[in-house]
């Protein structure tokens, strides 16, 4: 953040935006609303967009937002919002000052690495490193709207110890979009590692899916891809959603479904050509993967075909 934004012309100092009794405002805008040009304040702004689609520039580059996407402008950045058709954009914001969170503070800069500016810490950096938009999941769009309907109504009523109950809700809003940034940012790290490793995890695939039914280890598919095996169990569980383990045990049960169904083979036989050396412990499996041992698999399958 760069104190000397403050100098452009559109600057809004805290004392000439919060007029109540408490440095915060929360509001719905259903129409028309002024953001058409370049400014930049000496608080933090939130700004949810509930309905239809708008333009948030920052840095020179224009980020389109629709419903479901929300932004943290920490003070002192300069940007600006448009949109196409303004009848049809519902945003919901809201506005605070440091001292909002602590009266101790006057200045979210002075303070931002102090522990109870946690999470705050994904918002308070310099202009280049802000995230114009996050996009949030179903669930959080749902809880962000709950909470930002609870402080609008706590505002407008200022009923007793309104000013407490607005601040908890600020801090859970915080939170919820603070962990919506973390997964995103993860998200992102982990596809670009999965691109980096998927042939490599791919050709590990291939081998036990080729190789199914022998005594597989996960040292053999490691070396497959010759990666690690911290590193492979990762990426693994990414693509496939399944651990080593798992995806081998679904492989030998799928197989001895089908064993089950087209061939004469006895459990026992099957068991063996799946790659269990226990039939015992096959038709554990088997149960807890399918629902019903192999021998009542069997039977309801051939019944359902008419051969039995």
């Amino acid at each position: 953040m760069h104190k000397g934004h403050a100098n452009i012309k559109n600057f809004i100092r805290s004392e000439n935006n919060f007029k109540g009794s408490i440095p915060f405002k929360v509001y719905k805008m259903e129409s028309w609303f002024s953001g058409e040009t370049y400014h930049s304040h000496e608080y933090m702004q939130i700004w949810y967009v509930y309905k239809g689609v708008v333009f948030h520039w920052i840095n020179g580059t224009c980020h389109e937002m629709a419903k479901g996407d929300v932004f943290v402008v920490p003070p002192y950045v300069i940007h600006r919002i448009s949109a196409r058709d303004l009848d049809d954009v519902i945003i919901m914001g809201c506005e605070f000052s440091a001292r909002f969170i602590n009266s101790q503070f006057d200045d979210f800069e002075k303070y931002k690495d102090i522990f109870d500016f946690a999470y705050l810490q994904p918002f308070l950096v310099e202009d280049t490193k802000i995230k114009a938009k996050v996009t949030l999941t179903v669930d959080s769009q749902i809880q962000v709207e709950n909470i930002m309907n609870n402080m609008l109504t706590e505002y407008k009523t200022q009923d007793n110890y309104y000013d407490h109950i607005i601040k908890a809700e600020l801090l859970k809003l915080l939170s919820i979009i603070a962990r919506e940034y973390g997964n995103s940012k993860r998200n992102k790290e982990s596809k670009s590692v999965v691109e980096k490793y998927r042939n490599n995890v791919s050709k590990a695939i291939k081998y036990i899916d080729q190789n199914f039914y022998k005594d597989l280890k996960l040292d053999d598919a490691c070396k497959q891809a010759m990666m690690s095996k911290s590193y492979f169990c990762y990426i693994f569980k990414i693509m496939t959603q399944k651990t080593f383990t798992e995806y081998l045990v679904d492989m030998r049960i799928k197989k001895a479904m089908d064993l089950l169904v087209n061939t004469d083979l006895s459990i026992t036989n099957i068991s063996y050509n799946v790659g269990f050396n226990d039939s015992a412990y096959f038709c554990r499996v088997f149960k807890k993967v399918v629902g019903v041992s192999p021998k009542y698999y069997k039977k309801i399958m051939l019944d359902e075909n008419g051969e039995m």
